[in-house]
């Protein structure tokens, strides 16, 4: 089976640029929404029309630029091993900026704790259906997987959502309740972003890699 990878990732530094660009906007396109939400429709409590159209323009190409990192993740492709583990840090670092910026409660750690150990199972075990190939230049052969789109997706419906219900609601920002939903999907998606990037590698990964180091 023939190994795809777009040009517009092909460059790992370009990879590393684009997608520190997508998960540093996640913070302030929340932001915004929630800000522009908060001043949209009569009473504040607009209808699906006025949410829309009171999202900022600019989230919208950041919201179709992360479903399309996504899909590159659906075909099978060649990467080195450090561009593998580009997203999924880039999404752990999200997680932990989310959980301080809800001012890192108990409710909020052990929200983030449980989803995080939720999430590493799930990873593992989503890994093992497809396991990465060692190339023999060091390099990685991962199988195309439906999986990480799925999550960017979430993460994307989630900084959204919150959006628009901290818009409409402002005080939930500081709702226990509020935090310890929100913190606990954070870490579930972020920690089984990594789990299932770690569980991919495959047997020898580490001794093999040092062989080039």
């Amino acid at each position: 089976m023939p190994i795809h990878h777009p040009n517009i990732i092909r460059s790992p530094l370009k990879a590393i640029a684009l997608a520190g660009m997508l998960a540093l906007s996640l913070c302030p396109a929340t932001t915004a929404l929630a800000d522009g939400i908060a001043n949209a429709g009569p009473a504040g409590q607009p209808g699906v029309i006025d949410i829309v159209t009171h999202t900022p323009s600019w989230v919208w190409p950041l919201i179709l630029f992360g479903l399309f990192i996504g899909w590159t993740r659906t075909r099978d492709r060649v990467v080195t091993p450090a561009r593998l583990f580009v997203m999924p840090a880039l999404i752990g670092g999200l997680a932990l900026h989310n959980l301080a910026s809800s001012g890192a409660s108990a409710g909020g750690l052990l929200g983030f704790a449980c989803g995080a150990v939720a999430g590493a199972l799930a990873g593992t075990a989503v890994a093992r259906r497809r396991p990465a190939r060692l190339l023999d230049d060091g390099r990685l052969a991962v199988r195309g997987d439906w999986v990480p789109l799925a999550l960017v997706t979430a993460i994307i419906v989630m900084r959204y959502a919150r959006g628009v219900v901290i818009g409409l609601h402002p005080a939930l920002a500081q709702d226990a309740t509020f935090m310890l939903v929100d913190t606990t999907l954070s870490g579930f998606i972020a920690a089984m972003m990594v789990a299932r990037t770690i569980g991919i590698l495959p047997a020898g990964f580490l001794g093999r890699q040092r062989q080039y180091g």
